[in-house]
């Protein structure tokens, strides 16, 4: 089992073998424990520059001696290895490992955040946007004293203009609330971008009680001042700590992530950026040891990657077969719908509201029409007929040609949603008119009106080259907006039981969300999202009894009996009260489980099998109550797969049976024809709970088994 490697090595060195210099330092005050010895640690680096400093809780830590402390005191001074059985001590090794790290790597690497941005390769540029690629890295010290390092091959995206060129162009598109970077120092700072500054670069700024001109001129930093003058405009922004900074425009940029990009930039982004298992390994591996050979204190075996000297367990699981309509059984999604169409037959009402671009030009006109003739008679064979209203008819001519375009799309929506009737009302449009409009309509429609909405993006090709694959697509996303079920698992899974757990977490708003109840066969049972305002990213003991409440209740609507088994799959790390959750769920007399489910672990697994690097859907490494799973091996093209970390918080199940279930739960995406990495329980409720941010939802929906945020 040699073959299986894993983006993980194991130093020779434990951490007995490492002494360090700890020093406990006071509290600045009860409400602030922490931030008094990063405030020391960050003069200490300023005092001692040739010194690796780390800090954490009330400790101060370094391989070699601090000698100027300034004014500054510690209470406590110690030499010697930490003591792993504490995990606070663990902790400051942990982050003292990696200052170390960047401090060795600072003449050839780029902090950014916590990767190190590769000297050695080119950034790459697709339109507005720069590419850079990094390396991850991750030190983590376990109750034995065995030191692991963790890594992973990554971009970095961010805006090539800068906030000077937005206030040249045009400075209302600078928000209030944005994230933005300096990325011109060894280590990228972020911020957020507050307001324009009513003073000039060479004018007296109350915060700094001098110009800002002057204050690099004094820091012997003239470099930041190229092409500056007098009358250079000035920012304000916020550091992560609170505090407001002046700065000048032309030194930062607005971030960026793969998700942020637009659809049109993302296939050309992907072109650039995707590698195939082989390239990513060979590229990850070599980058990696180049980077860990530049610091001193802990060595490392190549062989020491290899998946069972990681200490793993290495196990494959089989793809579940699912059944479809008239009892036909497949592991294969296409194979079963078209064989036999969807488990649940059923007729949906559906209204279409055609872009009146397309409607304007008579031979797109026609093609629609044969399109939708098209969609009725392939879903008939499905097993799903659909019920069209002639009702939104009446708009033919009435709206003007660019009404997808206006930039009041919101108001004219109001007054045509009555002509909208049935369970689904399907939006065709062009492609660039959709991408413009699909927020807005979702608004009007979904978190106003409680109409499910199904977006399709019409071109001549989709009638002319006749892709089933893609009217399946249609299709499902019909039928998820009806809440029909196409398929389930032919056979149970270990847990009756699965509720997701989620809280979405956008400018400053934290809202708990969950895809109520999934059954033993992986069918949804019922979707009645619980939008609750949270305070901070821990879902409060009165929501998680009524997501609870909900959950039994509608499984006993379905099986006729309570679970005997419920798992919660945490979108994330958990932070809820288990003893609550335990002590409520007794009550029932259900026993359950608790799951983390890690969407971004910042791992890779692989396999070397004839001289390359390989990936295998279903493969999993396993040690103690943590999981890696490869629920996914896409073609070369899409690039590497992408794990699934599983921690289990509780002791119910074993740890084989709770991956299994969450792989299989990854086959019962019903929306779509795609096999994805995540299971249903975790991917449904991150977007229930985000669309439910973003007001798309209606508060009071009453479609329960519709999934109006696929």
């Amino acid at each position: 089992m040699n073959h299986y490697y894993f983006s993980e090595c194991k130093a020779n060195e434990k951490a007995s073998d490492i002494a360090i210099h700890l020093y406990t330092v006071p509290l600045s005050n009860p409400h602030e424990k922490y931030s008094y010895a990063h405030s020391i640690a960050y003069e200490l680096r300023k005092l001692n520059s040739y010194i690796t400093v780390a800090a954490h809780g009330q400790y101060i830590a370094s391989f070699e001696e601090i000698c100027h402390w300034g004014d500054h005191r510690y209470i406590q001074h110690e030499y010697r290895p930490i003591q792993c059985s504490l995990p606070m001590e663990r902790t400051i090794l942990e982050k003292l490992l990696k200052k170390e790290l960047e401090n060795r790597c600072k003449s050839s690497y780029k902090m950014d955040n916590d990767l190190f941005r590769l000297a050695n390769e080119r950034s790459m540029h697709v339109g507005e946007i720069s590419i850079h690629p990094a390396i991850y890295i991750s030190f983590s010290v376990e109750e034995n004293g065995d030191i692991f390092v963790g890594f992973d091959y990554q971009h970095r995206f961010e805006y090539r203009k800068t906030l000077q060129d937005f206030i040249d162009t045009d400075p209302s598109l600078l928000k209030e609330g944005m994230e933005v970077v300096d990325p011109f120092n060894r280590r990228a700072y972020y911020y957020t971008f507050v307001e324009i500054a009513d003073y000039t670069a060479g004018q007296k700024s109350p915060f700094l009680q001098q110009s800002v001109i002057d204050y690099y001129l004094e820091k012997n930093e003239r470099w930041k001042l190229k092409s500056v003058h007098e009358k250079t405009p000035v920012v304000h922004v916020k550091s992560r700590d609170g505090h407001l900074l002046p700065y000048l425009p032309h030194l930062l940029k607005l971030t960026c992530s793969y998700e942020q990009l637009p659809p049109s930039m993302t296939k050309e982004v992907n072109r650039l950026i995707k590698l195939s298992p082989n390239e990513k390994m060979s590229k990850l591996y070599t980058e990696t040891f180049r980077l860990l050979r530049q610091q001193q204190v802990l060595t490392f075996k190549k062989e020491n990657v290899r998946a069972v000297n990681l200490g793993y367990d290495v196990n494959e699981l089989d793809s579940p077969i699912m059944e479809f309509g008239q009892g036909y059984k497949t592991n294969e999604i296409y194979r079963g719908l078209k064989q036999s169409g969807v488990y649940e037959p059923s007729s949906v009402a559906v209204s279409f509201f055609i872009d009146p671009e397309l409607n304007y030009d008579p031979q797109k006109r026609k093609e629609v029409g044969y399109f939708v003739k098209k969609l009725e008679s392939m879903s008939e064979a499905l097993g799903v007929k659909l019920n069209i209203s002639d009702q939104p008819r009446q708009l033919y001519g009435q709206l003007p040609k660019d009404f997808f375009k206006q930039d009041n799309l919101s108001y004219h929506l109001k007054s045509i949603t009555d002509q909208f009737r049935g369970t689904v009302v399907v939006v065709i449009g062009t492609e660039e008119n959709i991408d413009r409009a699909y927020v807005t309509i979702k608004k009007e429609f979904g978190g106003k009106e409680d109409l499910m909405t199904q977006f399709v993006g019409f071109t001549s090709s989709l009638v002319t080259e006749n892709n089933i694959f893609h009217y399946y697509n249609i299709f499902l996303g019909i039928y998820a907006k009806a809440g029909i079920q196409p398929w389930i698992l032919a056979s149970p899974m270990h847990s009756d039981c699965f509720i997701g757990l989620d809280v979405s977490h956008e400018h400053g708003k934290h809202v708990s969300g969950i895809i109520q109840v999934i059954g033993r066969d992986g069918k949804i049972i019922k979707q009645k999202s619980v939008a609750t305002a949270e305070a901070g990213e821990t879902i409060a003991n009165s929501t998680m009894e009524e997501i609870v409440n909900e959950s039994i209740y509608s499984y006993e609507q379905i099986y006729g009996a309570k679970p005997r088994h419920i798992t919660f799959h945490r979108d994330g790390i958990c932070r809820e009260d288990l003893d609550f959750l335990q002590a409520y769920l007794r009550s029932f007399q259900i026993p359950f489980d608790f799951v983390e489910i890690i969407k971004k672990p910042r791992r890779r697994m692989a396999i070397y099998s004839n001289k390359k690097w390989v990936t295998k859907q279903g493969i999993y490494y396993s040690k103690g109550n943590t999981a890696y799973l490869c629920a996914t091996d896409p073609k070369e093209f899409v690039g590497m797969a992408q794990l699934v970390k599983i921690v289990q918080k509780t002791n119910g199940l074993s740890v084989h049976e709770i991956v299994s279930d969450v792989y299989k739960l990854s086959f019962m995406h019903i929306h779509s024809m795609l096999k994805t990495r995540l299971p249903i329980t975790i991917h449904y409720a991150d977007l229930s709970s985000t669309f439910h941010n973003r007001g798309l939802i209606h508060p009071r929906s009453k479609h329960e088994r519709a999934l109006p945020f696929v």
